[in-house]
């Protein structure tokens, strides 16, 4: 078997999106348009109401690298329009490195957290300063979705912002190669054509779960693609909140669509060993094989860019496309699972109004969006900011979408999400423990949500 070599580069990529839920790019980031600079600029000085008051802002996040390059460049013209420096920390545990801050009385006037369920928890224990009082929350509430409004609401007051997202679920596939129905209208249309080139000897997935102490999390992804395509936004939500048994039926019928899949070295590449075994940022590989390995790859948005950037010949639109993860029931199409980052204040300021105000604003949107190197969370992005036609059209699935929702493994909280990934591997290696998994998740329930 022949491939395209996959390089570290791809490796490296995706290492630094899938957890975390943004997207990536090892390239430098594009020159913005002047236009749009010029009105980041004017939006940042209506959002410190017409002053310059200068001063320091402290920003906690993860980033580093060429993503925070491009991440700071978005922060350019509020600093050149307001005069507050952006004095960026970066930590590869954002959440402990903000604990032992908070419990020595020194928190960073912003963190930027991949982790929603974290800010919702900081939001409960009161650390955080709530912005209705400041934003324009009619803008908002148009400007982004109610499920991400909703997760970060706590008791009826917003605690968080959303910059980025990263749209999850998608199905690619090598446009040359793949010949099902694209799009699928739905989860049977396309699991009967993965059937009949399974019995035709042909193998339709690659599914890689393996990623280091957060292995399963890409099979994950799936569960809670085939939680929402099925059962819908309450359900979903009531199980990533904590208030639904993980032996409920919803629960169930949707380890075992995931593993009819990853478990039949029929239907997925290598079988279960392999789908163990192999990394989740080599997986997409089997595209590219000669013969192809596999026909289709779930993987977040960011996943055609990081192939056309590190496996030769590989052209976005012509070489590697994607449909949506299909509806399971027709009624739920136009479902959208995406994860990303949240800024939260801890710190009230005149600054820190300033920068959440501007943060909020489409004309900053419009920056994340021409970074290359994510899609903005405001859905008043206008999709010419996107520097790709597959970020275009990702951002258009994620603007158009009926109802979003945030990525369950991210807004649980961390022992939940932990035993979630410890079952999903478990239950691949041996499918005949599923009741015991589910048992165990049970348990484990009892004592991850007490506050």
């Amino acid at each position: 078997m022949r491939t395209r070599p996959l390089t570290a580069t791809l490796a490296a990529v995706l290492l630094a999106a899938g957890c975390g839920g943004s997207g990536s790019s090892t390239q430098a980031p594009p020159a913005q348009a002047a236009d749009r600079l010029q009105a980041a600029r004017d939006a940042a000085t209506r959002a410190a109401d017409g002053t310059k008051p200068g001063g320091t802002l402290n920003l906690l996040g993860v980033l580093s690298g060429p993503q925070l390059d491009a991440y700071l460049g978005t922060f350019a013209p509020f600093e050149e329009a307001t005069g507050i420096k952006i004095k960026y920390e970066s930590t590869g545990d954002v959440f402990a490195v903000l604990q032992t801050r908070i419990a020595g009385g020194n928190p960073p006037d912003v963190v930027s957290n991949p982790s929603a369920g974290q800010v919702a928890q900081l939001a409960e224990q009161g650390k955080l300063v709530a912005l209705d009082p400041f934003l324009d929350m009619d803008e908002v509430r148009a400007d982004y979705p109610e499920g991400l409004l909703n997760l970060s609401t706590m008791g009826g007051k917003l605690h968080g912002v959303f910059y980025n997202t990263a749209v999850q679920g998608l199905v690619w596939y090598d446009p040359k190669t793949y010949q099902g129905p694209k799009p699928p209208a739905s989860w049977d249309e396309l699991s009967t054509w993965a059937q009949q080139k399974s019995a035709a000897g042909t193998t339709p997935w690659c599914i890689g779960l393996e990623s280091g102490p957060s292995s399963g999390w890409p099979g994950a992804v799936w569960i809670e693609e085939f939680m929402l395509q099925q059962a819908g936004p309450e359900v979903y939500t009531k199980w990533w909140k904590g208030e639904l048994p993980w032996t409920a039926p919803e629960i169930r019928q949707a380890f075992e669509r995931f593993g009819a899949i990853a478990t039949d070295a029929e239907q997925v590449s290598g079988g279960p060993t392999a789908v163990l075994t192999t990394d989740f940022n080599s997986s997409p590989q089997g595209l590219y094989a000669d013969p192809p390995a596999c026909h289709l790859h779930v993987q977040a948005d960011f996943l055609g860019n990081a192939l056309a950037q590190t496996v030769p010949g590989v052209v976005p639109g012509t070489d590697i496309d994607f449909f949506p993860f299909p509806p399971v029931d027709p009624a739920r199409a136009g479902s959208v699972e995406i994860s990303g980052e949240t800024l939260a204040l801890l710190k009230d300021s005149p600054q820190g109004r300033a920068f959440m105000r501007y943060v909020a604003t489409p004309e900053f949107s419009a920056l994340v969006a021409g970074t290359g190197q994510w899609i903005a969370a405001n859905r008043r992005t206008p999709l010419d900011a996107y520097t790709s036609v597959l970020s275009r059209r990702a951002a258009e699935v994620y603007a158009d979408a009926k109802t979003v929702q945030y990525a369950a493994q991210n807004a649980m909280p961390l022992a939940m999400t932990q035993a979630f990934l410890k079952a999903v591997l478990a239950y691949v290696e041996k499918p005949s423990t599923l009741d015991a998994q589910l048992a165990g998740l049970e348990q484990a329930r009892a004592g991850a949500y007490k506050s």
